[in-house]
């Protein structure tokens, strides 16, 4: 009987279905911009953020950083976008309008928007059997790291934690200074990995 080696394995996860969600984590201000927006389906409106030239209509806001997360993966089954903020009430999740218009202010219809750019992606897995767990070997660093490949890219754990709210705050700071990181949720434990773009399975 021929056992599958691990890159057999791997190569099979990536042929199969696999949904994340794009989170944009804008923990500080200076990362969006609020404004209002029109959309198809309503008659007044919206509430929105606008960053890196796509539209964000604000959904609800939730104090419990748990909740939030299970909140953003049921979305995940319908939508591929979110926006998160802090308040002063707690998180606000803002869902992604495609096709939304900038709504200008009534006294300003000629104001324009600019844009504001913000930090990479990070990836919330909304399955985690299609993150699948192995052990890679980076440049500098002895010692093989614990990791997850999702679609044929190595992310190490940099933290794993049942404290949604830390994790959601490192991940934030990793996505500003540029880093690709994703999370998933098994069992109540929260793991966050960074993209390591050299690592190699072993």
């Amino acid at each position: 009987m021929t056992v599958p080696s691990p890159l057999d394995s791997l190569a099979a996860l990536a042929d199969s279905p696999a949904h994340a969600i794009e989170c944009k984590l804008l923990f500080e201000r200076d990362l969006y911009t609020p404004c209002h927006i029109w959309v198809d389906d309503v008659g007044h409106r919206l509430s929105a953020v606008y960053v890196d030239n796509q539209f964000y209509s604000f959904f609800k806001v939730v104090t419990n950083p748990n909740k939030l997360l299970d909140i953003v993966a049921r979305l995940g089954k319908r939508d591929d976008k979110v926006a998160i903020t802090l308040t002063r009430q707690g998180y606000a999740l803002w869902a992604y309008e495609p096709q939304a218009q900038y709504a200008p202010p009534a006294r300003q219809p000629n104001h324009r928007i600019y844009p504001v750019f913000g930090p990479k992606n990070c990836l919330l897995i909304i399955d985690s059997q299609t993150c699948q767990p192995c052990q890679i070997q980076v440049p500098d660093v002895t010692q093989p790291l614990a990791a997850l490949a999702y679609r044929n890219r190595y992310y190490s754990i940099f933290k794993q934690d049942t404290d949604a709210a830390k994790l959601l705050e490192i991940a934030a700071k990793l996505a500003r200074r540029g880093d690709d990181t994703l999370i998933t949720i098994t069992g109540g434990v929260y793991r966050l990995g960074l993209l390591e773009p050299n690592g190699r399975i072993i």
